[in-house]
């Protein structure tokens, strides 16, 4: 059968599904019952998750549950001591981190500012060129205030929905590649698949993923490549370096609560005395499933980097052989298992 050729009205019709799902699945203002009605029919002919489910990556069933806590305990005792590095770093003390965590964690403090709108315009034709993100597939973009970044495995072949804070911030180095991570994992995806694998995927491999190119953001040589100023990038560099180690600590403190959530405010005060509120942590604690997924996929695209570096150096992102390497790592999987050893079986999400 011939496929017709794609009109600029079908294009136009396209892009306003997209709008239209995101637009009811990040709660933008703007849109009446009818339109989030129409969203739910678009989303049921499509064979996505329901609406009540989150956006992105849905959890396979029997995904890993936390039962072993040895592994986590090193990461979890870091946390005040990162806090604390991180504050000088920034010339202000911890009082600025329980202030306002929110804006600590963005860098606004930081006393240097990176545009994510001017990020993705030179991240993502780079990631194009080295075969990372394939031409043909297209990136759909909302920009938020201050809502946290998501991506969309859109059910129309070729597409991804990415959803970004606008806000210039040394963070953004961060998110914006995680995001184009997990578009590029999604763009991997067999345009084949049956409707449900197509949306579902295993989270720690899209985590894995998504984390290999985020360390990108880390990277200062990186960031001068995308035509950042070298002083710039380092202080870029340099807060997304302390916000991923912050990130790994809170992961393991909130697995170690999940598993003993009956001494959840004893080992918050414990490791973090008043930095963390245990409030936060026990809310976290029902999302264990994705914290987990975070923890392992951290130890895995940790063990990916590292195999670049020594086989291509510290630049390995500029062979095209690291790219293929890692998409035959995502669809070959973990095999059951990690640096950390093997991944307990236990209920979905």
């Amino acid at each position: 059968m011939t496929q017709a050729p794609v009109r600029a009205d079908d294009e136009a019709v396209v892009e306003r599904a997209i709008e239209l799902l995101r637009a009811a699945d990040l709660g933008l203002p703007g849109l009446d019952e009818n339109g989030r009605r129409l969203a739910a029919l678009l989303r049921s002919v499509a064979g996505g998750p329901a609406p009540a489910e989150p956006p992105g990556t849905v959890p396979a069933p029997q995904a890993p549950h936390v039962q072993n806590v040895t592994s986590v305990t090193r990461a979890t005792e870091e946390l005040p001591g990162v806090v604390r590095e991180w504050a000088r770093a920034m010339g202000v003390t911890e009082a600025a981190f329980r202030a306002d965590r929110r804006a600590f964690l963005r860098g606004d403090l930081a006393g240097v500012e990176l545009c994510p709108r001017a990020l993705v315009r030179a991240a993502v034709p780079r990631l194009r060129g080295l075969a990372a993100l394939p031409e043909g597939h297209r990136l759909s973009l909302v920009w938020t205030r201050d809502r946290p970044s998501v991506t969309f495995p859109v059910r129309i072949p070729g597409r991804s929905a990415v959803a970004l804070p606008d806000r210039p911030a040394p963070l953004c180095a961060q998110y914006v590649h995680h995001e184009l991570g997990h578009a590029m994992e999604l763009a991997w995806r067999s345009p084949g698949l049956p409707l449900a694998e197509r949306w579902r995927r295993p989270p720690v491999i899209a985590e894995w993923g998504a984390l290999v190119v985020e360390s990108l953001g880390l990277s200062a040589a990186w960031l001068v490549s995308l035509g950042v100023p070298a002083d710039t990038a380092e202080r870029v560099a340099a807060h997304c370096r302390y916000e991923d180690r912050y990130t790994r600590a809170l992961a393991a403190l909130i697995l170690r609560c999940a598993a003993r959530p009956e001494r959840l405010e004893e080992e918050v005060a414990r490791t973090a005395g008043d930095l963390i509120d245990p409030g936060h942590v026990r809310e976290e604690t029902e999302r264990a499933g994705y914290w987990s997924a975070v923890f392992e996929g951290h130890a895995l695209a940790d063990r990916t980097v590292a195999g670049f570096a020594e086989r291509w150096g510290a630049r390995w992102w500029e062979e095209a052989g690291s790219w293929r390497e890692l998409r035959e790592q995502l669809t070959a999987g973990p095999a059951g298992r990690s640096p950390n050893g093997p991944a307990p079986n236990g209920p979905a999400r």
